[in-house]
């Protein structure tokens, strides 16, 4: 007869062995998340890149502010600012039916998760992209704005809103919220950052590249200006804290900042126009 013992539930207690490969079973099939509820997913490439770099969104501010170098260089290069919305409109058009698609068939949704998750947040599991917004925001500003405007608002959406969610999530807390998600310590850093990038383009890029600019094609010199450049930047920097603060009926900041910021920079140099 064999010796079978049994727990207080009646059932026989397996062998060591046995126990291991019932635990390891059991931890492998709760870290798949093939049946999981959409909303329970867990983006691979996150657990891949670690917490710390997962909370802070490196990869996600990482390809958000490569942008803003990218398009400097591409200044240099003489290329012609009314050509870039057609690659836009092009990608747009590409990527709206892309989340129609996922949105609606969960195995799509999965594959496009893993594949990208590292670039995406949790919220836009389900949603739609934030690059979407960042597209029609740029589309617009490439469209019915001057070439130095439209290339300053995606500047500061590169770079001003980068800053404000890395300072506003480290320091948010130490200071006034001013809105939803945004925070006293995010409008500072977009503030500086917004002066630096005016000072720096008008200052530095623009001269140094003259050649790439056609006569009239720049709205803003301080020829034309009654502000200084130094005036004409603090402006700027008020410019990108506003458009990086204010909450425009819970629409994504990727879309807001760059048309708020090339309809306030617009007015702006409109305003300071020498009579």
């Amino acid at each position: 007869m064999v010796d079978v013992q049994t727990t207080s539930e009646g059932d026989p207690s397996a062998s060591p062995q046995l126990k291991q490969r019932f635990k390891t079973q059991s931890k492998s099939e709760s870290n798949s998340d093939e049946h999981l509820p959409l909303a329970q997913i867990r983006l691979k490439s996150h657990e891949w890149f670690g917490e710390f770099i997962t909370k802070h969104e490196i990869p996600r501010k990482a390809f958000h502010s490569s942008i803003g170098f990218i398009t400097l260089y591409l200044y240099t290069t003489g290329m012609d600012y009314r050509n870039v919305k057609w690659p836009l409109i092009v990608a747009f058009a590409i990527l709206l039916p892309l989340d129609l698609i996922r949105l609606r068939w969960n195995a799509i949704n999965k594959l496009y998760c893993r594949c990208v998750g590292a670039l995406m947040r949790k919220s836009e599991i389900h949603t739609y992209n934030g690059v979407l917004w960042y597209l029609l925001g740029l589309i617009f500003a490439f469209s019915f704005f001057p070439k130095d405007v439209a290339l300053i608002s995606l500047f500061l959406l590169s770079w001003c809103d980068t800053a404000a969610s890395t300072f506003g999530c480290k320091f948010g807390h130490l200071t006034p919220k001013l809105a939803r998600n945004k925070s006293l310590a995010g409008s500072i850093a977009a503030f500086v950052v917004g002066f630096l990038v005016c000072l720096l383009f008008y200052g530095v890029f623009v001269p140094h590249y003259a050649y790439v600019n056609s006569p009239g094609e720049l709205s803003w010199s301080a020829e034309t200006s009654r502000l200084s450049l130094t005036q004409f930047s603090l402006l700027g920097g008020v410019v990108a804290a506003l458009s990086e603060g204010i909450d425009l009926f819970n629409w994504d900041d990727n879309f807001t900042i760059p048309v708020l910021s090339a309809i306030f920079m617009n007015a702006v140099i409109r305003f300071a126009k020498a009579t």
